[in-house]
C-alpha cells in the first residue's frame, strides 16, 4: 500500500535561486585603486550570482543577507590587496552566517553578533563539518525522525500546535498538527547537537508549506496569503529531504577544510556592544569586520522571523525592542537611524585593530519619504566614530516598491590613527 501525497524532490535537485538576482553590475567605484577594484569586483560577483554549491550557502532561506559571492571575494582578495592572510573575522550582524561559512572556508577565526535568537542557531548549523561517520549516525536519526512524525499522521495523533493564532493561521488545517508532531518528535531526540540541527532544519521549511508567500516578498512587508496545496506527509519527507541535503554539504565542508579550521562562535547580542565580546585570545581586536547591517526603513526582520521564533519558542522581545533600521519604524526619519548607524560605527572602530579594516554592504535607505543614500550617510558618520571611509563600490538595485533604483554599496573603512 503506498501513501497517497505528493512527491518531494530533493533540494539539490532544485533551481539555485541567485541570492542578489535584482542587482545590476556595479557602475562606480572610488578612493584607494586596490581596494576600490576589489570592492567593484564583489559587487559583480553578486550581480553574477556566483555561488558555492558543495556548501551549504542557501541553507535556510535568510532574505536580504549578505551574499557568498561578496564574502568569498572580499576574503579572498584581501591576501593581496591588503595582506590579510589571518585573524580575527567579525559580522556584527550575521544575519544566516555567510560571513562565518566563509571564515571557516578561508580558515579565519570568527565571531557572528546579531539580536536575532534564530541567527546564532542557523549560522551554527551552516557552519558545522560533519565527517562521514557522524553523517551515518545523522542521517539514520532523520529517517527515524521523519517515519515517525508519519505514523502520527496516519494514526492521527492528536497535538497542539503551541503557536498563537495568527501564526496557527498560516497552514492548512492538516498541515499544522503534521508541523506540531514532527516537532515533538525533534525534540524528543537524542543529542544535542542533532537536536539543535534538526530544530533549524525544521525552521527552514515553516514558509514553505505555508499558505504564505516566499521570504522575499514577505520580507518587503507582504503577508498576503498564497493559498498553496501541501499535501499529505509533505511536510515530514520535505523535512527529511532538507536535512540529508544539509548533511551532505556538512561532509562537503569537513572535506574542504577539515577537523582543525576554527570553530566559528555566534552570540546573540547587540551589535553596538561588540568591543565587549571580542574574544581576549584576539586582544579584543578584530582584523577584519565584514557585515550586511539593516538598510534604514526597508525591511522588518523581528517581524519576518516572527513565525519562526514563536514555533521554537525563542524569546524576540529584545530582537524587536531593539532592531536597527526598522520598516515599521521608518517614520521616525532620518535623524533616528543616524544615530543608530554612528554608534554601530563607534563599536566597529572600538573594535578594530589599529591595522584593521572594516567592509559594510549596505543600501540606500527611505526613512519618513526621504531616500538614504547609505554611501553618504557612513561618510558623514565615520570621522565622528573614528572612522574614515577608504574606498567605495556602487552598483543600482531594483526598488521592489516601484520607486526609482536605489543603489546598493560596499564601504571599506579603516580607523583614524590619531
Amino acid at each position: 500500500m503506498t501513501d497517497d501525497h505528493d512527491p518531494v524532490a530533493s533540494p539539490s535537485e532544485r533551481p539555485v535561486r541567485r541570492p542578489f538576482v535584482d542587482l545590476a553590475p556595479p557602475t562606480t567605484a572610488r578612493g584607494d585603486d586596490a581596494l576600490a577594484s576589489l570592492l567593484f569586483d564583489a559587487l559583480d560577483a553578486a550581480a553574477e550570482g556566483v555561488v558555492e554549491h558543495d556548501v551549504p550557502h542557501g541553507f535556510h532561506s535568510w532574505p536580504a543577507g549578505m551574499p557568498p559571492a561578496v564574502a568569498a571575494t572580499i576574503l579572498d582578495g584581501l591576501v593581496d590587496v591588503d595582506g590579510q592572510k589571518g585573524g580575527g573575522v567579525v559580522d556584527p550582524f550575521s544575519g544566516g552566517g555567510t560571513v562565518g561559512l566563509e571564515a571557516v572556508l578561508h580558515r579565519r577565526p570568527f565571531l557572528g553578533v546579531d539580536l536575532n535568537p534564530l541567527s546564532a542557531r542557523v549560522g551554527a548549523v551552516r557552519t558545522h563539518r560533519r565527517s562521514p561517520g557522524e553523517a551515518d549516525q545523522f542521517k539514520a536519526v532523520v529517517d527515524a525522525v521523519v517515519e515517525r512524525s508519519k505514523r502520527r499522521v496516519r494514526e492521527r495523533v492528536r497535538v497542539r500546535a503551541e503557536v498563537p493564532d495568527d501564526v496557527a493561521a498560516a497552514y492548512a488545517p492538516h498541515v499544522l498538527p503534521e508541523l506540531a508532531g514532527l516537532l515533538e518528535e525533534v525534540a524528543a531526540v537524542d543529542g544535542d547537537e542533532h537536536r539543535r540541527t534538526l530544530a533549524v532544519v525544521f525552521s527552514s521549511i515553516l514558509t514553505k508549506v505555508s499558505r504564505r508567500r516566499g521570504d522575499t516578498a514577505r520580507l518587503g512587508g507582504d503577508d498576503g496569503a498564497d493559498e498553496k496545496r501541501v499535501g499529505r506527509f509533505f511536510a515530514s519527507e520535505f523535512f527529511g529531504a532538507k536535512a540529508h541535503e544539509l548533511c551532505r554539504r556538512q561532509v562537503a565542508l569537513f572535506a574542504r577544510v577539515g577537523p582543525a579550521a576554527p570553530k566559528p562562535r555566534f552570540v546573540v547580542d547587540d551589535a553596538r556592544r561588540l568591543p565587549a565580546l571580542l574574544p581576549p585570545a584576539w586582544g579584543r581586536r578584530a582584523a577584519l569586520v565584514l557585515t550586511s547591517p539593516p538598510y534604514g526603513g526597508t525591511y522588518d526582520y523581528a517581524r519576518h522571523h516572527a513565525h519562526r521564533l514563536a514555533w521554537l519558542g525563542l524569546d524576540a522581545e529584545r530582537f524587536s525592542r531593539d532592531e536597527i533600521g526598522a520598516r515599521r519604524r521608518r517614520d521616525r526619519g532620518p535623524a533616528t537611524f543616524d544615530a543608530e548607524v554612528a554608534a554601530v560605527l563607534a563599536a566597529v572602530s572600538d573594535s578594530l585593530a589599529d591595522d584593521g579594516l572594516a567592509v559594510l554592504l549596505m543600501g540606500d535607505g527611505e526613512l519618513a519619504g526621504q531616500r538614504v543614500p547609505a554611501d553618504g550617510q557612513l561618510e558623514r558618520l565615520a570621522r565622528g566614530a573614528g572612522l574614515s571611509v577608504v574606498a567605495v563600490a556602487s552598483a543600482p538595485r531594483l526598488d521592489w516598491r516601484g520607486g526609482p533604483a536605489r543603489q546598493e554599496h560596499l564601504v571599506a573603512l579603516r580607523r583614524v590613527h590619531r
